[in-house]
Formats: structure tokens, C-alpha cells, sequence
């Protein structure tokens, strides 16, 4: 079986980027794999069947690579057309497409765009912090979560992020704080859980609090404990190396060790469509297509199958069940409006018109409040 290679220069008004697609013959997958300045940033793969032909393979490989081109060049070509626009949600949404690609440079500049426009929006700050950190601006990181803290103290996730800042930073108790925090906000947050033993390992090595390292091994267990109970994919071959080193103390192996556990549990799906679909609801939506939300909502569902027990997902579905109401709506509208024209005296058309606009209403409501 034949190696099938694709590469592709992606340029944006901030960065250079590279696109590299290729056959794993070992793995019977194509991966497409991300760089920005020579480090990867992301990684696509798409399994295939054994024994298919090399011919099959190539343009499988093709159109994979094709496909992933096609959606970083439709993202950087949408930031660009909406440069001007006033809504600080389509920046927003934006953001959150370039963050999940590891595009951080594009992430920041939307979402400080989107706070100037709305400066006292506590989620914004958050997206913030987070591309921060992916950059490797801890400090800025820090800044902008301690506002998003300020101005909504009482979200588990913000708590979270604070506390991944203060830990990237080597303060252990901060850091140790807000996990905390964030765990009793939300005691089914097992990343919060996860990050509070890595906390308190840490700080076996760096010292950093002699407080923290009364009865610490026994915190780390509970914590690592309560974190498989809600995500056992948590716990692989790393997380055992990671158990392994913490029983000889050699806490900064352990802390390396569980971080790779983390990185390879397979514990949530890729959404990066669903923020793209998002943007094109927001920014086109009176042009879309009924079998575009069809498919959308399809591909959700398949995803429900093989993540029967992730939340977003669930989340993720009734929003486009809400945008396929609106569609129907608008349509019956149109369907109506049309009936009077033909007969301008058909009252039972205007009423229902009526009726039709009524649920819009409430519709356009619930819409414009879940894409805040």
C-alpha cells in the first residue's frame, strides 16, 4: 500500500501556517496535522478500511486534506469579511473557532475585539484568558481571568482556568484555590478535580508551600479518585506511570505522566463543526438550507451514539433543533404570505400568519439568547 502525502502553506494576516496530510498504513487512518512556526497545533484523523486499494486510499487522502484546507481558508476568509461587523457574539463565536484550531493569534485579536463592544461580558474575558494561555501568556492569562472572575465569581469553568494560569506560573496555592473553588461551584467537574491533585503535586517539587505538603499524597488520591469516577477514560497506561512515580516521590515525573494521561484519554469529541456552523447561522442565516441543519443535526446524532454520556452534545442538538424551528417558521410564513397573495381575502391564510408570527416571536427569543 502506497504512502500518500498532501501539503499546504495557509497564510493569515497574523501567521503562517502548514497543513500536512497523510496516510497511516500502520494506524489505517489519514491524519492532517497542523503546524504553526514548525509546532503542531492540531491534529485531524479519519479512519479507513483494510485492503482498500491504493487508488481509493489517494483520493481519500485528497479529499481529506482538501476538506480541512477548505474549512481553515473559509474561517480566515469569514474573520476577514466580518472585520467591521458591531457583534460582539460573531467575534466571539470566532474566537472559539480559532482557539479549538490552536490559532491563537486570530483567537486573541476577536476576542478583544468582542470586549470592546462589550466590555462588561464575563465569557469573553474567559476566551480571553484561555487563547492567553495557549499562547503561553500567562500573565496577561491571569489578568483578564481574575475580571471574567470579578464580574461572574460564580463559574466553575472560570475558576478552572484561573487556576491552570496560576499553575502554569508555579503558584501552587493560588492555583490550589480556585481548583477548589471551581470543584465545590460544580461537584461533577472532574477536570477541576484532576488539576486540584495535579496542584498539590506540583507543589511537592516546587515547594512553593509547606502547607500545601501536610497529608498531600492522601489529597492527591482522593482528588485523582474523584476525578475517574465521573471520567474513567481518565485512567491509561500514562496515568499508571503517573501512580508509579508518585509512590517514589519523584512528583515531577508524576506530573508529566498524568498531564500525557490527560492529553490521551478520549473522553470528548472534536466540535470545532459545530462553532462553524454556528458562525454561518449567525452571519448567513437567512440563506441557509434546510438539509445544511438536517445534516448537522444527523452528525450530532451520530455522535451521541459514540458519546452517549457527553452533555455539550446534548446541549449542541437542542440548538439545532431551535434553528430548524426557526427555519420551519420562517418558512410557514412565506408559505402563507404567499396564499394571500393569490387570494387576498383568505382570512384563514392571515391568521394563520398571525399565529406564525406570534411563535416567531418567541422563537427569535430563545434563539438570539442561546447564541449569547
Amino acid at each position: 500500500m502506497g504512502d500518500f502525502v498532501f501539503n499546504d502553506i495557509i497564510r493569515s494576516r497574523n501567521s503562517e501556517y502548514f497543513l500536512r496530510t497523510a496516510n497511516s498504513v500502520h494506524q489505517n487512518r489519514i491524519v492532517s496535522s497542523f503546524f504553526r512556526n514548525g509546532t503542531l497545533i492540531d491534529s485531524y484523523y479519519k479512519e479507513y478500511k483494510k485492503g482498500i486499494s491504493d487508488e481509493s486510499l489517494l483520493n481519500e487522502t485528497r479529499t481529506f486534506h482538501e476538506e480541512k484546507k477548505a474549512e481553515i481558508r473559509s474561517l480566515l476568509g469569514l474573520a476577514e469579511r466580518l472585520r467591521e461587523t458591531e457583534q460582539a457574539e460573531t467575534k466571539n463565536l470566532l474566537g472559539l473557532s480559532f482557539l479549538r484550531r490552536g490559532m491563537y493569534d486570530e483567537a486573541i485579536e476577536q476576542f478583544e475585539e468582542a470586549i470592546v463592544i462589550q466590555p462588561e461580558n464575563s465569557v469573553f474575558y474567559n476566551n480571553l484568558g484561555r487563547a492567553y494561555l495557549g499562547n503561553g501568556k500567562v500573565d496577561e492569562a491571569i489578568t483578564v481571568l481574575e475580571k471574567a472572575i470579578e464580574l461572574s465569581p460564580n463559574f466553575a469553568d472560570f475558576h478552572n482556568n484561573l487556576g491552570m494560569a496560576y499553575l502554569k506560573k508555579g503558584m501552587c496555592k493560588k492555583a490550589v484555590e480556585h481548583f477548589e473553588r471551581a470543584t465545590a461551584i460544580n461537584p461533577y467537574y472532574a477536570d477541576a478535580f484532576y488539576n486540584l491533585a495535579l496542584a498539590y503535586i506540583a507543589n511537592g517539587y516546587t515547594r512553593e508551600d509547606f502547607q500545601l505538603s501536610i497529608d498531600s499524597d492522601a489529597r492527591i488520591r482522593e482528588n485523582m479518585e474523584k476525578a475517574l469516577k465521573i471520567n474513567p477514560n481518565l485512567k491509561n497506561d500514562d496515568f499508571q506511570r503517573g501512580e508509579d512515580y508518585l509512590k517514589a516521590q519523584q512528583y515531577e515525573q508524576a506530573f508529566a505522566a498524568f498531564e500525557r494521561a490527560r492529553q490521551n484519554a478520549t473522553s470528548s469529541p472534536d466540535l470545532s463543526f459545530v462553532l462553524d456552523f454556528y458562525l454561518r447561522v449567525v452571519h448567513d442565516g437567512k440563506n441557509i438550507k434546510s438539509t445544511t441543519i438536517w445534516q448537522h443535526i444527523r452528525k450530532l446524532e451520530q455522535l451521541l451514539k459514540k458519546y452517549p454520556n457527553y452533555a455539550d452534545l446534548y446541549n449542541h442538538l437542542g440548538v439545532a433543533y431551535v434553528i430548524m424551528s426557526k427555519f420551519v417558521n420562517h418558512k410557514a410564513i412565506q408559505l402563507f404570505e404567499k396564499a394571500m397573495e393569490i387570494n387576498p381575502n383568505f382570512e384563514r391564510a392571515r391568521k394563520n400568519k398571525r399565529l406564525a408570527e406570534y411563535d416567531h416571536k418567541g422563537i427569535q427569543l430563545l434563539f438570539d439568547a442561546i447564541m449569547k
